[in-house]
């Protein structure tokens, strides 16, 4: 979910936050939010940088999309997209070649003792992989508002999604995850091993 800074091209690298390389090649990152200057190599700096990223370019987005019935998959989508990405920053691993794994992993951390493994396989494939790899969920996922439960796997081969209530507790996921970066030596030193604009 990084991005990288390049010499002589300026980007956001999260919404408001402007950054690029010198031209001697020293990270130049400005919060145009606050007016002042980040470090990509401070472990604080880069908490800035990664929640304003998750929040406002993601989280925020999603939670007005609410507003609106048919708006699930997109909501879906961006749900799907944060298990996986999250999970790595938790465990300070890359998820490549292994992502099925890790998406199971923050299900089970977002759910525990909720799902099993089987279920947690077909949900990885008929929704995360239907809506990256198809552009749309595959058969077995309904979604409705109404469903009383974020995701419930019942008869019939269906898969239940409910798309506002999973990004509710997305949210409160990530709320918690960034307060642990803030106080736990573990999570942070984990975070910082993976994440950089650099």
């Amino acid at each position: 979910m990084s991005k990288k800074l390049r010499r002589g091209v300026k980007l956001y690298i999260a919404p408001d936050i402007l950054g690029w390389m010198d031209d001697h090649d020293e990270p130049v990152v400005k919060d145009e939010r606050n007016n002042t200057y980040l470090d990509p190599r401070n472990i604080d700096d880069k908490i800035i940088i990664y929640e304003r990223q998750v929040k406002d370019w993601f989280l925020a987005p999603a939670t007005k999309c609410t507003k609106t019935w048919n708006n699930g998959f997109i909501i879906m989508m961006i749900c799907m997209s944060y298990l996986e990405g999250v999970e790595q920053y938790k465990s300070g691993q890359s998820s490549n070649n292994n992502s099925r794994e890790f998406f199971k992993r923050s299900i089970h951390r977002l759910y525990p003792n909720k799902y099993d493994d089987n279920h947690l396989d077909e949900l990885y494939s008929e929704a995360r992989c239907g809506l990256f790899h198809d552009g749309m969920v595959r058969g077995k996922i309904i979604y409705n508002y109404s469903f009383q439960e974020p995701l419930e796997f019942g008869d019939y081969d269906t898969i239940k999604l409910n798309p506002k209530k999973l990004l509710e507790d997305i949210k409160s996921d990530f709320k918690a995850f960034i307060e642990s970066l803030k106080s736990d030596p573990g999570s942070r030193a984990k975070f910082d091993r993976m994440y950089s604009n650099l």
